[in-house]
């Protein structure tokens, strides 16, 4: 399993002692959720496009190509983003959402770019859904095909009996230089994590 604690720890050390901030990104969460308050606009493609760079994610391509062929699949996304988020007083999660339902927007994002690695389309869908969708990275975790990856994650979550204990080195790992964000994504960024203390630990 990659869902453990000795892994979640290991990742924890690989995180505090690499250049990963330590608020575990919650200020960008902050962003990433006030950047969509008003709606998948050409305003919020902005940002994420900036964002994405930042993260790393479009190489070898340029943001104004990335940008260009976001813009013009912007009607999609919003059109799968009013579905998942039917309810505007909660969140949606990893651990109520089925994969038939999330599917439709993941491949909306692999198509601005290709599908494999799967890095760029899954931090796009992590900055709309940050508790939805677990961000990949080939720097820190090992690549899988993100449909069984994201179903596996899933049913590891349902049947990891160690959540309380997880989440408790989570937040102690955790230091936010703001208000920890409502809708912060415990449980995908304790799977990332997982996944890193994972492959550091191959």
């Amino acid at each position: 399993m990659i869902l453990t604690l000795d892994n979640l720890n290991a990742g924890l050390h690989v995180w505090a002692t690499g250049k990963y901030p330590s608020d575990m990104h919650n200020a960008e969460y902050h962003d990433m959720y006030s950047a969509r308050s008003n709606g998948i606009t050409q305003q919020w493609w902005d940002a994420t496009v900036k964002r994405l760079a930042q993260w790393r994610a479009i190489r070898p391509m340029s943001k104004v190509v990335i940008a260009t062929k976001g813009s013009q699949c912007l009607s999609a996304v919003a059109a799968e983003y009013a579905k998942l988020k039917s309810n505007p007083s909660t969140e949606p999660s990893i651990v109520n959402t089925d994969w038939t339902d999330v599917a439709p927007l993941f491949g909306i994002a692999s198509q601005i770019k290709q599908r494999w690695p799967p890095v760029f389309a899954s931090k796009m869908c992590h900055f709309l859904f940050p508790k939805l969708f677990i961000v990949m990275d080939t720097q820190l975790c090992d690549p899988f095909e993100y449909e069984l990856y994201w179903r596996g994650m899933k049913d590891e979550w349902q049947r990891f009996s160690n959540k309380a204990q997880a989440m408790s080195m989570f937040t102690a790992a955790l230091k936010p230089s703001k208000p920890v964000h409502g809708d912060y994504p415990w449980e995908t960024k304790i799977m990332e994590l997982s996944h890193i203390g994972w492959k550091s630990s191959r």
